[in-house]
């Protein structure tokens, strides 16, 4: 037999056995009723709901449903919200934080995620519906690195947590502070835009005190031999400045930020400064006073102002017994003092006598001084922020309605106060003309006060770091 005869019956036989194929199936079919289409099973779907949040201060609208008491939210439209990037790996979805931190897998139906190669746990599994995956907010803020805050508030990036202190600014406007309640002090910078990461910058312990220069580019300070060190607010890079390792306290910087002043001596009995550009120190006064403090620098670099601390005289009979030695401190305290430092042959000029303590002077634009005076008894009254005339002839109080605490005089002559009101809350306030504007309100207390090259303020309220604006602050650390 040829081979296309043969080709030809047997596909004649598969038509036939296909066609009784189909005719016996059709026969079964015809002897069952028919299920009705009705009968296919579709999931529940959940009612599709737009909620609002504010990511990093700005308002922001998403998907979401509630599954048993627990809203869930659209991964696309958070992934959106946060910057983050997503994308589709099989039946999963897969996320990554802006700055490529984390990563993050997430199954629809399943509880477990997976972060960073770790596996982690929904309360309420994620739901698919409509091509739309939806996910617990808190869960997954956490494996992106994100942070949830009360009434509905989100950062993109987890805040620093700790007790914070010695905020400085940087030339850039960024935030360096020290972190205190470490093993040891550590100095981290902080970029005042939300969402963006924070850096350790330095683990110096000397650099958790420094003292930033006019221009924002050098922070100062010295180590526990008195050598003299600047660092670059920019890098972190430290330089030693001369070989001088006598005791240094209280730097400060000249206006030109080419000099630093500083207290100098076992005793704190002189004053000095410091060329940077080549290590020389110079003498400003050596009157064997002892027991300088606070010193400050007009910014003419033409007068400096300081505190000498008096304490107690002690008295003995003749005989110089242990029983009858006395400690008499009618005049003890701290004596505001101010020197000239053009005029030749000049000296210094004692401008207060009062048995208050003082603290904090700062010099005015025209040359006055304020400064804080408290009860030396420790009696229940307000510190009171108190101005004094060049020559010390009139002092007045300036601002007495509240219990003050802090005060800063800008590289513009602002001058910033804070202080602590009657109902136990702080305030920072203005003072200019006599008036006070109050710039924000804090149930904690605040303790220090920075301000950058463009005028932004930051304060140190209950060891938190709180950006200031528009009379709101901005917690930057928890």
């Amino acid at each position: 037999m040829k081979k296309s005869k043969v080709f030809s019956m047997l596909v004649a036989s598969a038509v036939v056995t296909s066609a009784l194929a189909a005719g016996t199936a059709g026969a079964a079919a015809d002897k069952k009723p028919a299920k009705p289409a009705a009968t296919k099973q579709t999931a529940a779907k959940f009612k599709v709901i737009n909620s609002g949040l504010t990511v990093d201060g700005e308002n922001a609208v998403l998907r979401a449903i509630e599954v048993n008491g627990t809203k869930l939210y659209s991964v696309r439209d958070l992934a959106d919200a946060l910057g983050a990037g997503l994308k589709l790996d099989n039946s999963a979805v897969v996320l990554n934080d802006l700055y490529g931190y984390h990563n993050v897998t997430i199954k629809p139906n399943i509880k477990s995620l997976q972060v960073d190669g770790a596996s982690k746990e929904f309360t309420v599994a994620p739901k698919l519906q409509d091509g739309n995956i939806y996910v617990e907010l808190g869960p997954t803020l956490d494996a992106l690195g994100a942070e949830s805050v009360s009434g509905g508030g989100v950062y993109k990036m987890k805040r620093l947590e700790g007790s914070f202190t010695a905020p400085i600014f940087d030339e850039q406007g960024n935030l360096l502070v020290t972190k205190e309640d470490g093993e040891v002090p550590q100095v981290f910078k902080i970029n005042t835009s939300l969402g963006t990461p924070s850096q350790v910058f330095n683990s110096n312990e000397g650099a958790a005190n420094a003292v930033v220069s006019p221009d924002h580019k050098l922070g100062a300070f010295t180590d526990e031999n008195g050598q003299l060190f600047v660092y670059d607010l920019g890098t972190g890079h430290v330089n030693p400045v001369g070989s001088d390792t006598s005791v240094k306290t209280d730097l400060t910087w000249s206006a030109d930020g080419k000099k630093l002043y500083f207290i100098q001596g076992d005793k704190q009995e002189k004053i000095s400064y410091i060329t940077l550009d080549s290590g020389k120190i110079t003498e400003v006064l050596a009157d064997k006073v002892e027991n300088k403090s606070d010193l400050q620098v007009t910014n003419d670099d033409k007068k400096i102002a300081y505190f000498v601390n008096v304490t107690g005289v002690a008295k003995n009979d003749a005989d110089s017994t242990e029983d009858s030695l006395t400690i008499d401190y009618t005049g003890a305290g701290a004596q505001l003092y101010s020197l000239d430092l053009v005029a030749k042959g000049a000296k210094p000029v004692q401008l207060t006598k009062g048995t208050d303590n003082k603290l904090l002077p700062s010099f005015l634009s025209d040359g006055s001084l304020v400064y804080i005076s408290a009860d030396p008894d420790g009696k229940d009254v307000n510190s009171v922020l108190k101005s004094i005339s060049v020559d010390g002839s009139k002092t007045t109080d300036l601002v007495a309605d509240i219990d003050v605490n802090f005060d800063l005089v800008t590289k513009e002559g602002k001058l910033l106060v804070a202080g602590i009101k009657a109902d136990g809350s702080s305030q920072l306030f203005e003072v200019a003309n006599g008036t006070k504007t109050e710039l924000y309100s804090s149930p904690e207390g605040i303790t220090e006060v920075a301000v950058s090259k463009d005028g932004k303020i930051a304060v140190i309220s209950g060891g938190k770091v709180v950006m200031v604006q528009g009379g709101k602050g901005t917690e930057l650390t928890k």
